[in-house]
Protein backbone atom coordinates (compact mmCIF):
# COMPACT_ATOMS: atom_id res chain seq x y z
CA UNK A 1 0.00 0.00 0.00
CA UNK A 2 3.00 2.50 0.80
CA UNK A 3 4.77 2.06 -2.45
CA UNK A 4 1.53 2.67 -4.25
CA UNK A 5 1.01 6.14 -2.08
CA UNK A 6 4.66 7.11 -3.09
CA UNK A 7 4.17 6.35 -6.78
CA UNK A 8 0.93 8.02 -6.79
CA UNK A 9 2.72 11.38 -4.95
CA UNK A 10 5.29 11.69 -8.02
CA UNK A 11 1.89 12.44 -9.93
CA UNK A 12 0.98 14.39 -7.01
CA UNK A 13 4.23 16.46 -6.99
CA UNK A 14 3.89 16.82 -11.01
CA UNK A 15 0.20 18.61 -10.51
CA UNK A 16 1.27 20.86 -7.32
CA UNK A 17 4.39 21.84 -9.47
CA UNK A 18 2.87 22.98 -12.23
CA UNK A 19 -0.50 24.20 -10.56
CA UNK A 20 2.18 26.20 -8.17
CA UNK A 21 5.13 27.34 -10.64
CA UNK A 22 6.97 25.07 -8.50
CA UNK A 23 10.40 23.00 -9.17
CA UNK A 24 9.09 19.56 -9.13
CA UNK A 25 12.24 18.15 -8.23
CA UNK A 26 12.57 20.13 -5.29
CA UNK A 27 8.70 18.86 -4.54
CA UNK A 28 10.14 15.06 -5.06
CA UNK A 29 12.91 15.71 -2.89
CA UNK A 30 11.25 16.43 -0.24
CA UNK A 31 8.40 13.58 -0.42
CA UNK A 32 11.62 11.50 -0.58
CA UNK A 33 12.58 12.37 3.15
CA UNK A 34 9.58 12.45 4.47
CA UNK A 35 8.18 8.82 3.09
CA UNK A 36 11.82 7.56 3.07
CA UNK A 37 13.11 8.35 6.52
CA UNK A 38 9.49 8.69 8.29
CA UNK A 39 8.29 5.96 7.00
CA UNK A 40 10.62 3.05 5.71
CA UNK A 41 13.32 3.91 8.18
CA UNK A 42 15.91 5.10 5.66
CA UNK A 43 19.05 7.20 7.20
CA UNK A 44 19.03 10.58 5.79
CA UNK A 45 22.49 10.12 4.00
CA UNK A 46 20.65 7.07 2.19
CA UNK A 47 17.98 9.39 0.90
CA UNK A 48 20.66 11.93 -0.54
CA UNK A 49 22.81 9.41 -1.86
CA UNK A 50 19.63 8.20 -4.41
CA UNK A 51 20.21 11.60 -6.37
CA UNK A 52 21.17 9.73 -9.77
CA UNK A 53 24.51 11.06 -10.07
CA UNK A 54 24.94 8.96 -13.61
CA UNK A 55 21.75 10.42 -14.97
CA UNK A 56 22.68 13.95 -13.71
CA UNK A 57 26.49 13.84 -15.31
CA UNK A 58 25.10 12.79 -18.51
CA UNK A 59 22.50 15.50 -19.45
CA UNK A 60 25.03 17.87 -17.55
CA UNK A 61 27.98 16.67 -19.85
CA UNK A 62 26.46 16.50 -23.09
CA UNK A 63 24.27 19.88 -22.53
CA UNK A 64 27.77 21.44 -21.75
CA UNK A 65 28.98 20.21 -24.92
CA UNK A 66 26.03 21.06 -26.67
CA UNK A 67 26.39 24.38 -25.40
CA UNK A 68 29.00 25.12 -28.05
CA UNK A 69 27.83 23.73 -30.82
CA UNK A 70 24.83 25.98 -30.25
CA UNK A 71 26.44 29.23 -29.07
CA UNK A 72 28.84 29.21 -32.50
CA UNK A 73 25.70 28.75 -34.75
CA UNK A 74 26.42 25.03 -35.85
CA UNK A 75 23.18 23.34 -34.61
CA UNK A 76 21.57 26.40 -36.08
CA UNK A 77 22.99 26.55 -39.35
CA UNK A 78 22.77 22.69 -39.34
CA UNK A 79 19.06 22.28 -38.89
CA UNK A 80 18.67 25.07 -41.73
CA UNK A 81 20.83 22.97 -44.11
CA UNK A 82 18.75 20.06 -43.35
CA UNK A 83 15.15 22.51 -43.53
CA UNK A 84 16.43 23.59 -47.29
CA UNK A 85 17.66 20.56 -48.75
CA UNK A 86 14.00 19.08 -48.05
CA UNK A 87 11.92 22.59 -48.32
CA UNK A 88 9.61 21.34 -51.25
CA UNK A 89 9.05 17.93 -48.70
CA UNK A 90 8.80 19.43 -45.32
CA UNK A 91 6.79 16.54 -44.32
CA UNK A 92 9.40 14.20 -44.87
CA UNK A 93 11.69 15.95 -42.42
CA UNK A 94 10.47 13.75 -39.42
CA UNK A 95 10.45 10.51 -41.39
CA UNK A 96 14.09 11.18 -42.13
CA UNK A 97 15.26 12.60 -38.15
CA UNK A 98 13.53 8.65 -37.25
CA UNK A 99 15.84 7.48 -39.83
CA UNK A 100 18.63 8.82 -38.50
CA UNK A 101 18.01 7.75 -34.67
CA UNK A 102 17.29 4.12 -36.33
CA UNK A 103 20.59 4.09 -37.84
CA UNK A 104 22.89 5.29 -35.07
CA UNK A 105 21.47 3.05 -32.52
CA UNK A 106 21.44 0.19 -34.64
CA UNK A 107 24.43 0.44 -35.70
CA UNK A 108 25.29 -0.87 -32.09
CA UNK A 109 25.74 2.03 -30.21
CA UNK A 110 22.47 2.02 -28.83
CA UNK A 111 19.22 4.25 -27.90
CA UNK A 112 22.07 5.89 -24.74
CA UNK A 113 23.96 7.18 -27.77
CA UNK A 114 21.04 8.34 -29.47
CA UNK A 115 19.81 10.00 -26.51
CA UNK A 116 22.82 11.73 -26.31
CA UNK A 117 23.60 12.81 -29.65
CA UNK A 118 20.32 13.81 -30.59
CA UNK A 119 17.36 15.17 -28.84
CA UNK A 120 19.61 18.76 -29.22
CA UNK A 121 19.65 18.57 -32.92
CA UNK A 122 16.14 16.92 -33.15
CA UNK A 123 14.03 20.09 -30.55
CA UNK A 124 16.49 22.87 -32.36
CA UNK A 125 14.54 21.73 -36.17
CA UNK A 126 11.61 20.92 -34.25
CA UNK A 127 11.70 24.82 -33.28
CA UNK A 128 12.42 26.01 -36.73
CA UNK A 129 9.38 23.67 -38.79
CA UNK A 130 6.78 24.12 -36.08
CA UNK A 131 7.02 20.44 -35.09
CA UNK A 132 4.74 19.07 -32.36
CA UNK A 133 7.30 18.15 -29.82
CA UNK A 134 5.76 14.52 -29.16
CA UNK A 135 6.75 13.17 -32.62
CA UNK A 136 10.33 14.85 -31.26
CA UNK A 137 10.24 12.31 -28.60
CA UNK A 138 8.93 9.60 -30.88
CA UNK A 139 11.75 10.80 -33.52
CA UNK A 140 14.33 9.96 -30.31
CA UNK A 141 13.70 7.66 -28.13
CA UNK A 142 11.47 5.14 -30.68
CA UNK A 143 13.88 5.42 -33.20
CA UNK A 144 16.67 4.72 -31.01
CA UNK A 145 14.80 2.11 -29.38
CA UNK A 146 13.76 0.70 -32.62
CA UNK A 147 17.82 0.53 -33.37
CA UNK A 148 18.48 -1.46 -30.69
CA UNK A 149 16.81 -4.25 -32.30
CA UNK A 150 19.65 -4.91 -35.01
CA UNK A 151 21.31 -7.99 -34.36
CA UNK A 152 24.25 -6.13 -33.49
CA UNK A 153 22.94 -3.69 -30.89
CA UNK A 154 21.66 -3.97 -27.19
CA UNK A 155 18.36 -4.82 -27.37
CA UNK A 156 18.58 -7.22 -28.79
CA UNK A 157 21.86 -8.60 -26.62
CA UNK A 158 19.78 -7.78 -23.69
CA UNK A 159 16.32 -10.10 -24.74
CA UNK A 160 19.15 -12.83 -25.64
CA UNK A 161 20.85 -12.85 -22.45
CA UNK A 162 17.57 -13.13 -20.68
CA UNK A 163 16.57 -15.66 -22.28
CA UNK A 164 19.86 -17.85 -21.42
CA UNK A 165 19.41 -17.07 -18.01
CA UNK A 166 16.03 -18.05 -17.99
CA UNK A 167 17.32 -21.85 -19.74
CA UNK A 168 16.06 -21.70 -23.01
CA UNK A 169 18.39 -23.18 -25.53
CA UNK A 170 20.80 -21.92 -28.23
CA UNK A 171 18.25 -23.44 -31.31
CA UNK A 172 15.71 -21.70 -29.10
CA UNK A 173 17.01 -18.20 -28.49
CA UNK A 174 17.41 -18.38 -32.55
CA UNK A 175 13.97 -18.95 -33.28
CA UNK A 176 12.64 -16.48 -30.69
CA UNK A 177 14.75 -13.63 -30.73
CA UNK A 178 14.55 -12.42 -34.53
CA UNK A 179 10.77 -12.46 -34.35
CA UNK A 180 10.47 -10.14 -30.94
CA UNK A 181 13.31 -7.96 -32.59
CA UNK A 182 10.95 -7.63 -35.54
CA UNK A 183 7.98 -6.94 -33.27
CA UNK A 184 9.79 -4.35 -31.76
CA UNK A 185 10.78 -2.85 -34.84
CA UNK A 186 7.31 -3.07 -35.90
CA UNK A 187 6.17 -1.46 -33.06
CA UNK A 188 7.82 1.47 -33.06
CA UNK A 189 7.08 1.93 -36.78
CA UNK A 190 3.49 1.68 -35.85
CA UNK A 191 3.49 4.23 -32.95
CA UNK A 192 5.98 6.91 -35.02
CA UNK A 193 2.96 6.37 -37.71
CA UNK A 194 0.14 6.79 -35.35
CA UNK A 195 1.73 10.32 -33.52
CA UNK A 196 2.95 11.66 -37.12
CA UNK A 197 -1.17 11.41 -38.06
CA UNK A 198 -2.11 12.57 -34.66
CA UNK A 199 0.18 15.61 -34.42
CA UNK A 200 -0.11 16.65 -37.81
CA UNK A 201 3.13 15.98 -38.46
CA UNK A 202 3.13 16.34 -42.50
CA UNK A 203 1.67 20.14 -41.68
CA UNK A 204 5.12 20.87 -40.48
CA UNK A 205 6.73 23.85 -42.42
CA UNK A 206 9.79 25.34 -43.79
CA UNK A 207 10.21 28.99 -42.14
CA UNK A 208 8.67 31.87 -44.19
CA UNK A 209 11.56 33.73 -46.74
CA UNK A 210 13.94 30.97 -46.74
CA UNK A 211 16.75 31.64 -48.12
CA UNK A 212 19.80 29.32 -48.86
CA UNK A 213 21.73 29.10 -45.65
CA UNK A 214 25.24 30.49 -45.47
CA UNK A 215 28.64 27.45 -45.66
CA UNK A 216 29.38 26.59 -42.68
CA UNK A 217 32.54 28.98 -40.98
CA UNK A 218 36.23 27.12 -40.10
CA UNK A 219 34.98 27.01 -35.99
CA UNK A 220 31.28 25.44 -37.24
CA UNK A 221 33.34 22.91 -39.74
CA UNK A 222 35.30 21.36 -36.88
CA UNK A 223 32.07 21.11 -34.62
CA UNK A 224 30.33 19.19 -37.11
CA UNK A 225 33.87 17.33 -37.53
CA UNK A 226 34.19 17.01 -33.35
CA UNK A 227 30.13 15.45 -33.70
CA UNK A 228 31.28 13.18 -36.43
CA UNK A 229 33.75 11.47 -34.30
CA UNK A 230 32.18 11.65 -31.42
CA UNK A 231 29.41 9.65 -33.02
CA UNK A 232 31.58 7.38 -34.73
CA UNK A 233 33.71 6.22 -32.06
CA UNK A 234 30.49 5.01 -30.22
CA UNK A 235 28.76 3.53 -33.14
CA UNK A 236 32.07 1.87 -34.82
CA UNK A 237 33.79 -0.17 -31.66
CA UNK A 238 30.30 -1.92 -30.92
CA UNK A 239 30.22 -2.94 -34.57
CA UNK A 240 33.85 -3.95 -34.52
CA UNK A 241 33.59 -5.81 -31.48
CA UNK A 242 30.44 -7.73 -33.07
CA UNK A 243 32.48 -8.70 -36.41
CA UNK A 244 35.58 -9.42 -34.31
CA UNK A 245 34.46 -10.59 -30.89
CA UNK A 246 38.29 -12.52 -30.64
CA UNK A 247 40.39 -9.03 -30.83
CA UNK A 248 41.05 -8.00 -27.17
CA UNK A 249 41.59 -4.33 -27.31
CA UNK A 250 38.65 -3.76 -29.39
CA UNK A 251 36.57 -5.22 -26.81
CA UNK A 252 38.52 -3.49 -24.06
CA UNK A 253 37.41 -0.27 -26.17
CA UNK A 254 33.81 -1.30 -26.40
CA UNK A 255 33.77 -1.98 -22.84
CA UNK A 256 35.06 1.85 -21.42
CA UNK A 257 32.74 3.78 -24.12
CA UNK A 258 30.60 5.85 -21.87
CA UNK A 259 28.99 8.89 -23.91
CA UNK A 260 28.83 11.55 -20.79
CA UNK A 261 32.77 10.84 -20.60
CA UNK A 262 33.04 10.91 -23.98
CA UNK A 263 31.57 14.27 -23.98
CA UNK A 264 33.98 15.83 -21.54
CA UNK A 265 37.03 14.71 -24.30
CA UNK A 266 35.00 16.20 -27.10
CA UNK A 267 34.37 19.48 -24.65
CA UNK A 268 37.88 19.85 -24.00
CA UNK A 269 38.89 19.38 -27.68
CA UNK A 270 36.31 21.80 -28.24
CA UNK A 271 37.52 24.32 -25.70
CA UNK A 272 41.39 23.89 -26.72
CA UNK A 273 40.43 24.76 -30.53
CA UNK A 274 38.24 28.37 -29.25
CA UNK A 275 35.12 27.01 -30.85
CA UNK A 276 33.03 28.20 -28.25
CA UNK A 277 32.80 30.82 -24.83
CA UNK A 278 33.29 28.34 -22.19
CA UNK A 279 30.94 30.40 -19.99
CA UNK A 280 28.16 31.30 -22.85
CA UNK A 281 28.21 27.34 -23.26
CA UNK A 282 28.20 26.66 -19.42
CA UNK A 283 24.66 28.61 -19.14
CA UNK A 284 23.80 26.02 -21.71
CA UNK A 285 23.03 24.11 -19.43
CA UNK A 286 19.39 23.23 -17.87
CA UNK A 287 20.16 23.31 -14.07
CA UNK A 288 16.20 23.82 -13.56
CA UNK A 289 15.63 20.95 -15.65
CA UNK A 290 18.26 18.76 -14.10
CA UNK A 291 17.10 19.62 -10.59
CA UNK A 292 13.78 18.55 -12.18
CA UNK A 293 14.42 15.06 -13.58
CA UNK A 294 16.79 14.12 -10.54
CA UNK A 295 14.72 15.14 -7.81
CA UNK A 296 11.55 13.14 -9.34
CA UNK A 297 14.52 10.53 -10.01
CA UNK A 298 15.13 9.98 -6.01
CA UNK A 299 11.05 10.08 -5.19
CA UNK A 300 11.38 7.13 -7.71
CA UNK A 301 14.01 5.16 -5.62
CA UNK A 302 12.38 5.96 -2.43
CA UNK A 303 9.28 3.76 -4.68
CA UNK A 304 11.33 0.98 -5.78
CA UNK A 305 12.61 1.02 -1.84
CA UNK A 306 9.08 0.36 -0.83
CA UNK A 307 8.41 -2.74 -3.08
CA UNK A 308 6.84 -1.19 -5.80
CA UNK A 309 8.59 -3.27 -8.65
CA UNK A 310 8.21 -6.86 -6.51
CA UNK A 311 4.89 -5.78 -6.30
CA UNK A 312 4.13 -5.24 -9.97
CA UNK A 313 5.94 -8.83 -10.69
CA UNK A 314 3.12 -10.12 -8.39
CA UNK A 315 0.68 -9.40 -10.30
CA UNK A 316 1.68 -11.86 -12.65
CA UNK A 317 2.22 -14.82 -10.45
CA UNK A 318 -1.66 -15.27 -10.04
CA UNK A 319 -3.48 -17.44 -12.54
CA UNK A 320 -4.33 -15.61 -15.67
CA UNK A 321 -6.45 -15.83 -19.00
CA UNK A 322 -4.98 -16.06 -21.85
CA UNK A 323 -6.34 -12.70 -22.90
CA UNK A 324 -5.20 -11.20 -19.37
CA UNK A 325 -1.79 -12.66 -20.09
CA UNK A 326 -1.47 -10.54 -23.29
CA UNK A 327 -2.90 -7.41 -21.26
CA UNK A 328 -1.83 -7.13 -17.96
CA UNK A 329 2.16 -8.43 -19.16
CA UNK A 330 2.29 -5.43 -21.31
CA UNK A 331 0.67 -2.94 -18.61
CA UNK A 332 2.61 -4.14 -15.98
CA UNK A 333 5.91 -3.72 -18.01
CA UNK A 334 5.10 -0.55 -18.98
CA UNK A 335 4.19 0.70 -15.32
CA UNK A 336 7.41 -0.56 -14.30
CA UNK A 337 9.30 0.86 -16.58
CA UNK A 338 7.93 4.37 -15.81
CA UNK A 339 9.74 3.53 -12.95
CA UNK A 340 12.70 1.55 -13.96
CA UNK A 341 15.26 0.59 -16.80
CA UNK A 342 13.15 -1.39 -19.20
CA UNK A 343 16.93 -3.44 -19.91
CA UNK A 344 18.00 -2.95 -16.71
CA UNK A 345 15.38 -3.86 -14.49
CA UNK A 346 12.00 -4.99 -16.21
CA UNK A 347 13.29 -7.66 -18.65
CA UNK A 348 15.47 -9.44 -16.17
CA UNK A 349 12.71 -8.84 -14.12
CA UNK A 350 9.70 -10.37 -16.12
CA UNK A 351 11.32 -12.81 -19.34
CA UNK A 352 12.24 -15.65 -16.35
CA UNK A 353 8.30 -16.05 -15.85
CA UNK A 354 7.54 -16.11 -19.70
CA UNK A 355 8.04 -20.15 -19.40
CA UNK A 356 5.74 -21.28 -17.11
CA UNK A 357 3.16 -18.46 -17.95
CA UNK A 358 3.42 -19.48 -21.56
CA UNK A 359 2.47 -22.90 -20.34
CA UNK A 360 -0.25 -21.87 -17.94
CA UNK A 361 -2.05 -19.54 -20.89
CA UNK A 362 -0.99 -20.98 -23.94
CA UNK A 363 0.31 -17.96 -25.67
CA UNK A 364 3.36 -17.89 -27.35
CA UNK A 365 6.71 -17.04 -25.80
CA UNK A 366 6.94 -14.75 -28.83
CA UNK A 367 4.09 -12.99 -27.91
CA UNK A 368 5.21 -12.74 -24.15
CA UNK A 369 8.44 -11.29 -24.69
CA UNK A 370 7.86 -8.91 -27.14
CA UNK A 371 4.72 -7.28 -25.28
CA UNK A 372 7.49 -6.87 -21.98
CA UNK A 373 9.60 -5.28 -23.94
CA UNK A 374 7.55 -3.13 -26.35
CA UNK A 375 5.50 -2.33 -22.77
CA UNK A 376 8.56 -1.30 -21.19
CA UNK A 377 9.88 0.66 -24.19
CA UNK A 378 6.83 2.29 -25.18
CA UNK A 379 7.18 3.73 -21.49
CA UNK A 380 10.92 5.07 -22.60
CA UNK A 381 9.13 8.23 -22.84
CA UNK A 382 8.17 9.05 -19.83
CA UNK A 383 10.48 12.65 -18.12
CA UNK A 384 11.66 10.17 -15.44
CA UNK A 385 13.24 7.17 -17.91
CA UNK A 386 16.88 8.35 -19.89
CA UNK A 387 15.02 8.41 -23.45
CA UNK A 388 12.30 11.17 -21.94
CA UNK A 389 14.93 12.97 -19.24
CA UNK A 390 17.70 13.53 -22.29
CA UNK A 391 14.44 14.78 -24.46
CA UNK A 392 13.14 17.11 -22.16
CA UNK A 393 16.42 18.34 -21.11
CA UNK A 394 17.15 19.22 -24.98
CA UNK A 395 13.76 21.78 -24.44
CA UNK A 396 15.84 25.32 -23.64
CA UNK A 397 12.52 27.38 -23.10
CA UNK A 398 11.91 26.92 -19.30
CA UNK A 399 7.76 27.30 -19.79
CA UNK A 400 7.91 25.16 -22.85
CA UNK A 401 9.81 22.32 -20.72
CA UNK A 402 6.87 22.19 -17.70
CA UNK A 403 4.28 21.67 -20.76
CA UNK A 404 6.18 19.35 -22.53
CA UNK A 405 7.37 17.25 -18.75
CA UNK A 406 3.04 16.95 -18.40
CA UNK A 407 2.67 15.85 -21.87
CA UNK A 408 5.48 12.98 -21.98
CA UNK A 409 3.79 11.76 -18.87
CA UNK A 410 0.54 11.45 -20.55
CA UNK A 411 1.93 10.43 -23.52
CA UNK A 412 3.58 7.77 -21.80
CA UNK A 413 0.43 6.39 -20.31
CA UNK A 414 -1.01 6.43 -23.33
CA UNK A 415 1.76 4.64 -25.27
CA UNK A 416 1.49 1.86 -22.65
CA UNK A 417 -2.05 1.44 -23.58
CA UNK A 418 -1.40 1.11 -26.87
CA UNK A 419 0.75 -1.63 -26.43
CA UNK A 420 -1.43 -3.24 -24.72
CA UNK A 421 -3.74 -3.04 -27.64
CA UNK A 422 -1.37 -4.15 -30.32
CA UNK A 423 -0.50 -7.39 -28.11
CA UNK A 424 -4.83 -8.06 -27.02
CA UNK A 425 -5.67 -7.49 -30.81
CA UNK A 426 -2.93 -9.94 -32.54
CA UNK A 427 -0.79 -7.38 -33.72
CA UNK A 428 2.60 -8.84 -32.29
Amino acid sequence: MLSLIIILSIFVAVAVGYKLKLNVGVISIALSYIFGVFCLGMKPGAIIALWPTGLFFFIMMSSFFYGLAVTNGTLGLLSEHAIYTFRNHPWFLPVVMWLASFGISGLGAGGTTTFAFMPAIVLSMADMINMNKIIAAVIIVGGGVAGGYTPISNCTATVISCLNISGYTEAQIAEIVPKVCFNNILAQVLIFILVYIVCKGWKVKTPENLQKPSAFSIKQKKTLWIIAIGLAIMSLFPLMATLMPNIEWIKFVRKSLNPALLFTVLLVIGLAFKLGDQKEAIRFIPFNLILMICGTGMLVSVAKKAGAINQLVEILGNNLSPFAARLIVSLVAGSMSLVSSTLGVVAPALIPIVSGLSGSTGVSVVTLVSAIMIGGHFAGVSPFSTGGAMTLAGERDEAKANKLLISLIIFAVCSILFASFLTVTGVI
